[in-house]
């Protein structure tokens, strides 16, 4: 293929902007490209590594020793079915594109989620979840190429096994997600459960249709979120999820902890422990920082490096570990090749 390119810094297609060079890249638009750049890395004996929107992907200071195959596939469209409707889109189309298209259309079902960046194609990896939504609400199937054979195939809703976080694209990385499908309604009555859009309501702000609600979120999220210019990839770690009787062990041991019930455990807000525990609320680590108005958040420096991010990113899981006896685990992800 000739759309191949070498030695292409990654720093700029990831939102945190640290990182290697990949030593070969390739933009694919369509399916057929997505196939063919498979072939070609397995004509040349070298492995790939899948980059979307870049905004949950830490690239290794060294770099990429394979082919990075970065989703681009674009296009949207809508299937109606009474007052339910399909909606269709490319893998790389950026998400918050689709919420806009979806409330410009009166559809419900992803609206909460508006403002979380990345591209739809990267969003069942995580299945992605803010305000009291997840994309597993809505998800109905996603076509996918078969790494190895360049076969492809389609994921139902049946067979992804979403979890908080989690799906069975994230625990088999065989499959390179190409097309995404979304079941949305017509009708639907605004989640306005979470604080800040309760807080938005309660002083008059009118949250009665998608496009209302997905602004509101905006708005909360840009209040929260570091500005442009600096690095970061939103929430870095995931809310630890414990049993009832670990919960109840750490009531005793942390008077005041807070936690929420998740699918029969708990989930406690890791972000209440880095700042009312281990009094983290802005800290430092060399060029990473703990974002004041998100704790989950790590920002980076100008000069910051994959190795700097590790670091604090253990400094911090240590400390929970010791004041807590939970192990945390991260939302962002590692490029690799595979």
């Amino acid at each position: 293929m000739n759309n191949i390119r070498e030695n292409i810094a990654l720093a700029p297609f990831t939102t945190l902007g640290v990182g290697g060079a990949a030593r070969w890249f390739i933009d694919s638009a369509s399916v057929k490209d997505v196939i063919g750049a498979l072939g070609e890395a397995k004509r040349r004996g070298i492995g790939v590594a899948v980059l979307g929107g870049g905004s949950n992907t830490l690239v290794p200071d060294i770099g990429i020793d394979g082919l990075v195959l970065h989703i681009s596939i674009p296009g949207i469209e809508l299937v109606s079915e009474n007052n339910e409707v399909l909606l269709i889109t490319g893998g790389g189309v950026a998400w918050d594109a689709v919420v806009t298209y979806a409330s410009e259309h009166a559809l419900w079902g992803i609206e909460n989620l508006a403002a979380i960046p990345g591209t739809i194609g990267a969003a069942p990896v995580q299945n992605i979840g803010a305000y009291g939504r997840e994309l597993s609400n809505v998800f109905e199937w996603a076509d996918v190429v078969e790494r190895n054979s360049g076969d492809t195939k389609r994921i139902t809703k049946y067979d992804a096994a979403f979890g908080y976080r989690d799906s069975i694209f994230k625990k088999n990385n065989a499959w390179v997600i190409t097309k995404v499908a979304l079941c949305l309604s017509r009708t639907g009555v605004p989640d306005i459960s979470y604080k800040d859009l309760a807080d938005i309501s309660a002083v008059g702000g009118v949250l009665s249709t998608p496009a209302q609600v997905a602004n509101a979120v905006r708005t909360v999220r840009t209040n929260k979120m570091p500005p442009a210019g600096l690095g970061s990839a939103g929430s870095f770690f995931k809310n630890p999820i414990i049993t009832h009787k670990d919960y109840a062990a750490l009531q005793k041991r942390i008077p005041g902890i807070i936690g929420f019930e998740c699918a029969g455990n708990i989930k406690v807000p890791l972000a209440w422990i880095l700042d009312h525990v281990l009094n983290l609320r802005g800290v430092s680590f060399g060029t990473v920082q703990l974002y004041e108005k998100h704790l989950l958040v790590l920002i980076t420096k100008s000069n910051a490096t994959e190795t700097d991010i590790n670091k604090c990113a253990r400094e911090i899981s240590t400390q929970v570990y010791e004041a807590t006896g939970i192990t945390i685990e991260r939302e962002v992800q590692t490029l690799k090749v595979c």
